[in-house]
């Protein structure tokens, strides 16, 4: 099954190494990552593919390593019910304005290097998105554990 994790972390990049081995460890096969430093630290987001019966462990893993302020974990969700849209996109800088402009509304969340996470509002929740040749990859996601207070923003570490 299909996961997005992001991770905040520290200003170490001893952390990133840890996670890295913890990944590896655990058996996570990471179809994606990204990270992006920010103020203080890093973000870094990943899609994996994990059993569901591993998250609970894994999820309580991560945020239980040093170095890591945070923890969200996402499962791949293609129904209606999916409110975070990631986007893989091979395009330089001037497709997140397309992006943003196909889900009016919507919240950017994580940027780095063609690899965006946008929270969608319930209105424009994409039923099924299409994908043609050269147009970006789109995955459904729904939040199902963080660490975060789920009322506050969650922007982490957009950097275009």
């Amino acid at each position: 099954m299909q996961w997005l994790i992001t991770l905040d972390t520290d200003n170490d990049s001893i952390t990133l190494c840890r996670l890295m081995n913890t990944f590896r460890r655990k058996g996570l096969k990471i179809a994606t990552l990204a990270v992006s430093s920010r103020p203080g630290g890093y973000t870094l987001m990943a899609v994996v593919d994990s059993p569901e019966s591993e998250v609970e462990h894994i999820f309580h893993l991560l945020r239980c390593t040093e170095g890591v302020q945070h923890v969200t974990y996402y499962q791949h969700e293609p129904s209606a019910d999916a409110s975070f849209l990631f986007v893989d996109s091979d395009s330089g800088t001037s497709s997140i304005a397309q992006i943003l402009a196909a889900f009016p509304g919507s919240r950017l969340i994580f940027a780095s290097h063609g690899k965006y996470l946008l929270e969608i509002p319930t209105e424009i929740r994409p039923r099924s998105v299409s994908v043609g040749p050269g147009e970006p990859a789109y995955l459904p996601f729904a939040r199902v554990k963080t660490t975060r207070n789920v009322g506050s923003p969650e922007l982490v570490g957009a950097q275009v």
